[in-house]
């Protein structure tokens, strides 16, 4: 795994452990000593820490309540999964369904051998092949590129250490990164644009793991500054 890659690992763990494990060592150094406050505080960093990169695929996989793909009735989602995955030099994830209307897809997977790739039973009702792939090919190479391990342990930490995994241009950076990979711009527009009227809620989804997601997946008060609006990403495709 590259370097960089690592460094968002651990510096989203350490966001979740630091504020923590420093208020119970103070407490510990206070009333048994410096030793003892060091002890306390390097145990509780490393419990803390590890949790993220414990729990938080499993608590993925409880929001979704989806099915495993099957390799018959689901076909046309095996078959663009696999060519995008030979083209992007990936293994073939785990595929996920999710009854849903809304139209929407992610990828999540902190650990190596959990990566999953989940779609909603909307997106692939209401896409054309070209559109299903373009949408596919941007959480294929949210894993090839391997930021989605670093925003899977997101889910764990309540967000803490979002700023250094969701940097402001990440939406229209994938979105360029997939046109790149199927080379057909106009696709991933119209998928887009078809989310955008239907919608892209999915039941389930919390704030904490909208990121995840190709849009949206809640509608919830507070807004995710973080994230670029659909219309405006398809006008920033609509420029290449």
């Amino acid at each position: 795994m590259p370097r960089a890659i690592q460094r968002r690992e651990i510096r989203v763990a350490a966001a979740f452990s630091a504020g923590p494990s420093f208020v119970v060592g103070l407490v510990a150094g206070i009333a048994g000593g410096p030793v003892a406050g060091v002890v306390v505080f390097a145990v509780a960093a490393a419990g803390l820490g590890a949790w993220p990169f414990l729990a938080a695929d499993r608590l993925v996989e409880a929001s979704l309540r989806g099915r495993d793909a099957d390799p018959v009735a689901d076909a046309r989602l095996f078959n663009l999964v696999d060519g995008l995955a030979t083209t992007l030099g990936l293994r073939s994830p785990r595929l996920v369904i999710v009854e849903s209307p809304g139209l929407n897809a992610m990828a999540s997977g902190a650990r190596r051998g959990a990566e999953v790739v989940v779609v909603t039973t909307g997106l692939l009702e209401e896409l054309e092949l070209v559109e299903l792939e373009s949408v596919l090919a941007e959480v294929l190479y949210r894993l090839r590129h391997g930021d989605v391990a670093a925003e899977t342990l997101l889910v764990a930490t309540f967000g803490l250490g979002r700023s250094y995994v969701l940097a402001p241009d990440r939406d229209t950076r994938l979105d360029t990164a997939a046109v790149g990979v199927t080379r057909y711009p106009p696709a991933l527009v119209s998928a887009l644009e078809k989310i955008g009227v239907k919608g892209s809620l999915v039941a389930g989804q919390t704030p904490r793991l909208a990121h995840l997601w190709v849009a949206d997946p809640v509608r919830s008060a507070e807004k995710f500054r973080w994230r670029i609006s659909l219309a405006d990403r398809c006008g920033a495709l609509q420029e290449l």
